[in-house]
């Protein structure tokens, strides 16, 4: 995909959350060393009530920390399923702990098969969705604008360093190229296979599903995968009674609209060399706005006094920011100063 701007992948940092404001190396569930100290985060909730750690990456918001959601986005269970036998048998949703041990729920999520993820009740939180081939692709690129655009897995490219967790806490020696500068925090988290059994150990690769089937009738499906020994980011496929994790992701702008449609907020124009109309329902009198910079450095912070605000970005560097109104969990719109 073509990009007007773009920025290079040691700027990559998270937007500053108005709900969760913390710079820490601690998961939500309590666990360390795990995200990018440098890195600011956002936080979203699933049906559930599990709170994950967020982080934009280019032009869409990534999950920084695994799925352990229980319910599709309707209410309904998806199910756990422990005997092996039973698993290597699923023709439809099935969820999991790493061994069938919910101490590893904390921070390594849950793992869930292939059907789960392509399930159209879905199992992200509203307006969130199981990444696309094409979010893959996105994520790729921007990352290694140099990476092979090929098959097998897109391989060599250097994507996979700056998504993994630093350190040896939960890796195994090496974790080759491992910077966490996006934040998006990586950690392995072991896997099923096909007959219901589990990989011997949960140190060496993280496994991540798309939405996206690499069979008919949805056989297998594509996955992320990165590794202890490379600095790779790998798209390969699984068969889909494998259980692997889940990173949900969503666009900048488009998020947490369950109260505020679309079509209630304007942004004008946009691109912007002074001047940014703002126009929002009269819920959002009197709220408060703020606009960070893509490293997550606060810029400018307003209040909206009538249902028609102007904001001068006359003073900015040309670039892009973000605007969060004070929608529910925080509505993110791109800004792009020219």
């Amino acid at each position: 995909m073509k990009r007007l701007y773009s920025m290079p992948a040691f700027l990559l940092l998270a937007f500053l959350s108005l709900t969760g404001m913390t710079q820490t190396t601690d998961h939500t569930c309590g666990a360390e060393d795990i995200h990018n100290p440098e890195a600011t985060y956002g936080e979203v909730s699933d049906i559930d009530g599990n709170t994950y750690k967020t982080v934009i990456i280019d032009d869409k918001i990534w999950f920084s920390e695994n799925l352990k959601v229980s319910r599709f986005q309707d209410g309904s269970a998806i199910p756990e399923v422990t005997d092996a036998t039973q698993w290597s048998e699923l023709t439809g949703p099935g969820m999991c702990f790493y061994q069938n041990d919910p101490e590893f729920e904390c921070p390594y999520g849950r793992l869930y098969n292939f059907y789960t993820a392509v399930d159209s009740r879905n199992p992200c939180p509203n307006g969130w969705r199981v990444p696309s081939m094409e979010d893959v692709y996105d994520l790729i690129f921007y990352l290694d604008p140099n990476a092979n655009p090929q098959q097998p897995g897109n391989t060599p490219n250097t994507a996979g360093g700056p998504l993994k967790s630093e350190g040896l806490s939960y890796w195994r020696v090496p974790n080759t190229g491992a910077t966490n500068l996006t934040g998006f925090s990586a950690i392995p988290n072991g896997g099923r296979n096909n007959e219901g059994l589990f990989s011997l150990s949960n140190d060496a690769a993280s496994g991540y599903w798309m939405s996206t089937a690499a069979g008919a009738n949805n056989a297998m499906g594509f996955f992320i995968e990165l590794a202890y020994p490379q600095d790779y980011l790998v798209r390969n496929a699984y068969w889909s009674e494998y259980g692997a994790c889940i990173r949900c992701v969503t666009d900048v702008g488009v998020q947490n609209l369950n109260d505020i449609g679309p079509s209630d907020i304007r942004v004008f124009p946009n691109p912007s060399s002074e001047l940014v109309n703002l126009t929002v329902p009269s819920s959002l009198i009197g709220q408060e706005y703020t606009i960070t910079d893509m490293m997550g450095r606060l810029t400018l912070t307003g209040r909206i006094v009538a249902s028609g605000t102007t904001i001068s970005i006359a003073e900015f560097p040309v670039g892009i920011y973000l605007l969060r109104l004070p929608a529910q969990d925080g509505l993110v719109v791109k800004l792009v100063k020219q």
